[in-house]
């Protein structure tokens, strides 16, 4: 086999590996219950797609086994960043939801996400599931491509020296999703907040009545109205934290 055919080889295959983790860690693509057929030939298009694109910035071929399994450990840890940064706004979504089954009552009830495997309360369920359908209309998936051809721009490798800025890039992200968490719960938060005052003044007016058997419908059918009329900050939320997880990738692959 002549140089460049192996240099070629070596781009294609340390390309593979870092699409290949980043769609197994990757909202949609990383689903439970996708395909591992379907992964593995998506990667492969991606890869065979760019990688002689990326060719130059991927290095030279490694001496020996001990460099070439570094090098495509140092992918693996690549691509699930951009996977996982990219699903972040997606996990805080259903913790928003979360929150809201504790206000509302409905905390107690447990349902399975067929995307993740892990059981989930209902409203939670509902918004993550919904926010994986707006991450698609939005073309989300594409941003996962995009986020694996501008993560060779700067740096083709990725190695220790990277830490502070994944670091920083995390702490950010985890800071505004909470924050988006926050914001799309507050308004059931508020609701639950008044129905509770007006059950403890109603407490006090009338002893007699069991403020549980007046409150848990009304908490209930007030927060899903609320969660109803919440949805479209659900939309503008999964938009904006999205492009914000992309142009965090940029920052922790050092693209500015």
């Amino acid at each position: 086999m002549i140089p460049n055919d192996l240099a070629a080889l070596h781009a294609f295959f340390m390309v593979f590996i870092r699409c290949g983790a980043a769609l197994m860690s990757s909202p949609f693509f990383g689903a439970q219950n996708m395909p591992v057929q379907v992964r593995i030939f998506s990667g492969l298009a991606i890869a065979g797609a760019i990688s002689l694109v990326v060719k130059p910035t991927i290095g030279a071929v490694p001496a020996d086994m001990g460099g070439l399994l570094t090098a495509a450990f140092m992918e693996a840890m690549a691509g699930v960043l951009i996977g996982t940064l990219l699903g972040f706004t997606l996990q805080m979504v259903q913790v928003a939801g979360t929150f809201l089954d504790m206000q509302i009552g409905l905390s107690i009830s447990q349902t399975l996400n067929p995307v993740t495997g892990v059981q989930v309360t209902i409203i939670g369920q509902f918004k993550y599931m919904l926010s994986l359908i707006v991450f698609l209309s939005m073309d989300g998936h594409h941003y996962v491509v995009q986020a694996l051809v501008k993560s060779y721009e700067a740096t083709g490798t990725f190695g220790a020296g990277s830490m502070d800025a994944i670091y920083a890039g995390v702490l950010a992200l985890l800071a505004q999703g909470m924050m988006v968490a926050m914001q799309i719960a507050a308004p059931v938060m508020g609701v639950s907040m008044i129905v509770d005052a007006a059950l403890g003044v109603i407490n006090k007016a009338v002893p007699q009545l069991q403020p549980i058997q007046v409150g848990m419908p009304a908490k209930l059918g007030l927060g899903l109205a609320a969660v109803g009329l919440t949805l479209p900050a659900l939309v503008a939320a999964v938009h904006s934290g999205t492009e914000r997880a992309a142009f965090m990738i940029g920052g922790v692959f050092g693209i500015r």
